[in-house]
């Protein structure tokens, strides 16, 4: 027992020791602080989370029938992403303007769009722009599709507004086999044989008329019935209607019928005829742009909060902060005892390797939870980032975070021999966790033999447990607060014996 208290008490020398070493330094405190809780707030309030306005011009062959109006109207049904700004039919002039930053994009029609849509090929519209950064030709290929999919949907607004006009001639030929399907019966009724059989050839007219018309007026009314599920039932398509039509027109020919089985068909005729009517004007009445478009999504978030872009990054920050806090302060500490002398007095005193790591541990651990707590404490409280879970779960996380992040820093230290040996392995530390640990992009768009160094690395996981504990307001992941911690015992295992060596060689 009395062996462990001694054991205690050396390694507790050192908290005194390295906390004493740090505030020796009060700028490098102050700029550790509040270096990035400003940077944070600074990003917070000068990001904004719109996309970019892109200064377009748009270019028409001399002989195209889209005009400047229209291609206006195009721009500004997209005025949040697209300026208008004129039209041209000199390409190169438009790319000159272009590499001279006068505009930020050209959109130049295709020669003869309508002879090559006609030749059963796709007519295309070339955008073409002058950025080197990927995301923003990612961004420009969206808009690409987007403007495209602007003028489909105008050629089959179109369309719809065209069938709609011709729907009036569709239901004059209705009306007129209506009245031939009246005349008919009552012909039949009377045994008028010789009135009845010019009536039907007259429905029969009617009814090819119905049919050519049908496909125009009311095919997409169909397609849209089906798109969406609604023909289920009794509802059937204006298609099958027609069918029905077809099938007892031509019934009445058969001579074999009595006269009340040509009254039944008859009244079956007149039934599709009324049903056939209600469909036309259905379709009629609806809106050109529903039909073309008759769904849009609509987002619903089940989380409790909708974090900004200040709060989901805020976390991320104080992870990858308080990693290379660890990381930068331990690296340097080993490394500094070597260049004084120090480690020739640990080697000749009754201090052990373990001891000694032990009590570093303790007192960076105590300064990295200060430093932590001061920087939640602006995060919450100053710059209002949601708070919705357990404060011991943040800290466990914390915690977790700086040894870990100590771990890896005494290695640096041991196995560097300058200063700049161990600062240049805490910024290649650094760089790796900007690229690979979630906190500049998603996890999920690395490959999965990359994302090998992302779990390597603290700040991965303490980006991903913080924000579920602050954001979703969960406990922690175990599984991934275990694997951290696991990480820290062996790089801590590996310190001591790397320590225990450097001791004993210092002879």
């Amino acid at each position: 027992m009395n062996n462990i208290f001694r054991s205690m008490v050396r390694a507790s020398s050192f908290i005194r020791k390295e906390i004493f070493e740090i505030l020796r330094q009060p700028r490098l405190v102050i700029a550790l602080v509040l270096g990035p809780f400003l940077i944070l707030f600074i990003f917070g309030i000068g990001y904004r989370d719109q996309s970019r306005n892109l200064r377009t011009l748009f270019v028409v062959p001399p002989n195209s029938t889209i005009t400047g109006n229209e291609l206006q109207k195009y721009g500004t049904s997209m005025a949040s992403i697209l300026t208008y700004v004129g039209v041209t039919s000199d390409l190169n002039e438009a790319l000159v303007q272009l590499e001279q930053g006068q505009v930020d994009l050209v959109i130049a029609e295709p020669e003869d769009a309508f002879g090559i849509i006609n030749n059963n090929q796709q007519a295309v519209i070339t955008m073409y722009h002058h950025e080197i950064n990927p995301s923003q030709i990612s961004y420009i290929k969206y808009i690409g599709w987007l403007f495209t999919s602007v003028i489909n949907q105008q050629v089959l607004n179109s369309f719809v507004v065209q069938g709609q006009a011709e729907a009036v001639n569709l239901h004059i030929s209705l009306q007129e086999a209506h009245d031939n399907v009246s005349a008919m019966r009552l012909a039949l009724q009377s045994g008028n044989i010789t009135l009845a059989q010019q009536k039907q050839q007259g429905l029969a007219s009617n009814v090819d008329s119905i049919s050519q018309g049908v496909s125009v007026s009311l095919g997409l009314l169909d397609n849209l019935q089906q798109t969406s599920g609604t023909t289920a039932g009794n509802a059937e398509s204006a298609q099958s209607t027609v069918t029905d039509l077809h099938q007892n027109t031509n019934q009445l020919s058969n001579s074999s019928l009595t006269t009340n089985e040509r009254l039944s068909l008859l009244e079956k005729i007149d039934k599709d005829i009324t049903d056939l009517d209600s469909k036309l004007a259905k379709f009629q009445s609806m809106n050109p742009s529903i039909i073309i478009n008759p769904f849009r999504s609509e987002t619903k978030s089940v989380a409790n909060i909708q974090p900004t872009t200040l709060d989901f990054f805020a976390f991320a920050v104080l992870a990858l902060l308080l990693q290379h806090l660890g990381v930068t302060f331990a690296a340097l500490s080993i490394v500094r005892e070597r260049n004084v002398g120090t480690m020739e007095l640990f080697r000749v005193s009754p201090l052990s390797a373990a001891e000694a790591l032990l009590g570093k541990y303790f007192s960076y651990m105590l300064f990295g939870g200060v430093i932590a707590a001061t920087l939640s404490a602006l995060l919450v409280f100053v710059l209002h980032v949601p708070m919705l879970g357990s404060w011991l779960y943040f800290t466990l996380v914390i915690a977790a975070v700086l040894f870990t992040s100590l771990g890896i820093g005494f290695t640096i230290s041991i196995i560097s021999q300058t200063d700049s040996q161990a600062v240049q392995y805490s910024m290649i530390v650094l760089l790796a966790s900007v690229f690979f640990s979630g906190f500049i992009m998603s996890l999920d768009m690395l490959l999965k033999p990359v994302r090998v160094i992302s779990w390597m690395l603290p700040t991965t996981y303490g980006t991903l447990i913080l924000r579920d504990i602050a954001l979703r307001g969960i406990a922690p992941n175990w599984a991934l607060l275990g694997s951290l911690v696991a990480i820290g015992l062996v790089l801590m295992l590996i310190s001591w014996r790397l320590m225990s060596r450097l001791i004993a060689s210092s002879q």
